[in-house]
């Protein structure tokens, strides 16, 4: 019996024993200081990599739109930087936001020539909206985009824009949305449907500077009626000038 009761009785030394790795000790307590950096970086690659393959799995004609309430001066920082590293910056908050507006108009200072050639933004307009506005407006970011040398596509409703600062082909297109929101993708418009425009300020000239058919082609690319519902006739010259005044 007592040779039975000595195979039942558990060998507490050989438990003890199995828990010394699970046991807060000097050594213990060491050694996982010394694994955690490992861990933590294991994990920021682990991280980092599923981030990308988001990234890549993103279809490529989908308008990509910053959460950022600049989301004008996010678009313009990923024509510059890239997708990624937009997707990467860990802290995107209007402190960090403002300290590259303050940058950028430091850089300026220093190199205004192609500022003034193109004459988007006068260096007093841009220098005010960059450092004292919650966001930057067109004239600010075609002026950024002078400034990097980038060449841009604007797209307001069925009506574009474009800057070309280089003879290169990456691709960059802005979109303007709803709710002074704007959106970013490398898809050219299909400009055969749109109308181009030479100034984004003032997309239309006087009156006097256009032809009946020419207001009628305007009128076709922007999809506006051009029959007058009262009379059932093509509606006049100032009829239609109007109606392309209020669609902008």
């Amino acid at each position: 019996m007592e040779f039975i009761r000595a195979l039942q009785q558990p060998d507490y030394n050989d438990v003890f024993s199995k828990l010394q790795d699970y046991i807060l000790t000097d050594s213990t307590m060491s050694n996982a200081i010394r694994v955690a950096p490992e861990v933590s970086k294991n994990l920021k690659k682990q991280n980092t990599r599923v981030r990308q393959e988001t990234l890549l799995s993103k279809q490529p004609d989908a308008i990509f739109e910053p959460r950022e309430k600049d989301s004008l001066f996010w678009c313009f920082y990923i024509m510059k930087h890239g997708q990624t590293a937009y997707d990467m910056l860990d802290h995107r908050n209007f402190i960090i936001e403002k300290k590259v507006k303050i940058e950028y108009v430091e850089k300026i200072r220093t190199d205004k020539q192609q500022i003034k050639l193109h004459k988007f933004a006068t260096l007093t307009h841009l220098e005010s909206n960059l450092a004292n506005d919650d966001r930057i407006d067109i004239q600010s970011f075609l002026s950024l985009c002078v400034f990097e040398n980038l060449n841009v596509t604007v797209v307001k409703k069925r009506t574009y824009f474009e800057l070309f600062m280089n003879d290169g082909v990456e691709l960059h297109t802005i979109h303007c949305l709803d709710n002074h929101k704007f959106g970013y993708n490398q898809i050219i418009p299909d400009k055969q449907t749109l109308l181009k425009i030479d100034n984004v300020v003032k997309p239309i000239k006087a009156i006097a500077s256009y032809k009946v058919q020419e207001l009628l082609d305007f009128c076709g690319k922007l999809k506006i009626q051009t029959i007058n519902p009262d009379t059932n006739k093509t509606k006049s010259k100032n009829d239609l000038y109007e109606s392309i005044v209020q669609y902008f």
